[in-house]
């Protein structure tokens, strides 16, 4: 009984360092991009229609980064006259601008989109990771995914720590047990 608590603990512990050593940090990159400058040049966004299906699916996250110049055939993310972002494709080249399009849209967006006016152009994507994205960042979902794994992580190296140090002090006194027999 005892070695199948300590197998499942393993397991448990491992898949905690997983999500914090690989998850996290995508997680973590994703909100700093999406709300500040630190890492200049690329910006992510949460796709929150279904304009560019299936290219880029409702709730994936789409990484932009800025161009010295646009094509047609990009994908590339906006600011719109209403001041949202938009992630659409460039159809069209014109002397004032792009004209841009959703992939899953019938016609062609009315307002043709500046180069200054870009925000970036998509380097990568990650379909659905958004849905957790927008989850961490309520209270709920930043207890739940940051501070419940990493109190966890800290405990259970504390624990390691904690049976390290009991094998070296049994250790020790059964090296003394030895010398004085």
């Amino acid at each position: 009984m005892r070695n199948i608590i300590h197998h499942t603990t393993r397991i448990i512990n491992f898949k905690l360092k997983l999500i914090l050593f690989v998850a996290l940090p995508l997680v973590v990159f994703t909100l700093i991009t999406t709300r500040t400058d630190l890492i200049p040049g690329i910006k992510s966004f949460v796709v929150l229609s279904g304009s560019m299906q299936p290219t880029l699916p409702v709730g994936s996250v789409v990484y932009v980064q800025q161009a010295q110049q646009y094509e047609k055939g990009d994908v590339v993310s906006f600011s719109n006259d209403a001041g949202q972002t938009v992630t659409h494709r460039i159809v069209k080249k014109t002397e004032d601008g792009f004209v841009t399009k959703g992939d899953a849209n019938d016609t062609e967006d009315q307002a043709v989109v500046s180069q200054s006016s870009i925000i970036g152009k998509s380097v990568f994507s990650v379909p659905y990771a958004g849905q957790i994205i927008n989850f961490v960042r309520t209270p709920t979902g930043f207890v739940a995914f940051i501070i419940v794994p990493t109190v966890i992580f800290i405990l259970s190296e504390f624990w390691a720590i904690k049976k390290e140090i009991e094998k070296q002090v049994e250790k020790r006194l059964l090296e003394k047990l030895q010398k004085t027999q």
